[in-house]
């Protein structure tokens, strides 16, 4: 039994992996409202101007940069 529940944990960690693989998750990145529901045009614009100052990326590098879709995940509280 507990060989079957490695197995599938394994399998699991494998299929999430493979799923995010093209994913980025970025952290810190202020929110523009008190609701926390910026639409993707505001996410994505915040995201390039974060790219741009704090990571001091080139703005021609950071204007040519393609993203697929852009959105804010809840805040997630940190535990100490």
């Amino acid at each position: 039994m507990e060989q079957k529940r490695q197995q599938l944990s394994d399998e699991i960690a494998y299929l999430t992996s493979q799923s995010m693989r093209n994913n980025l998750i970025f952290t810190g990145i202020e929110e523009d409202n008190s609701q926390g529901n910026a639409s993707q045009v505001v996410t994505e614009r915040k995201l390039r101007e974060g790219l741009s100052e704090k990571l001091k990326t080139p703005k021609e590098t950071v204007e040519g940069l393609r993203f697929e879709c852009v959105h804010r995940t809840p805040l997630q509280s940190v535990r100490g």
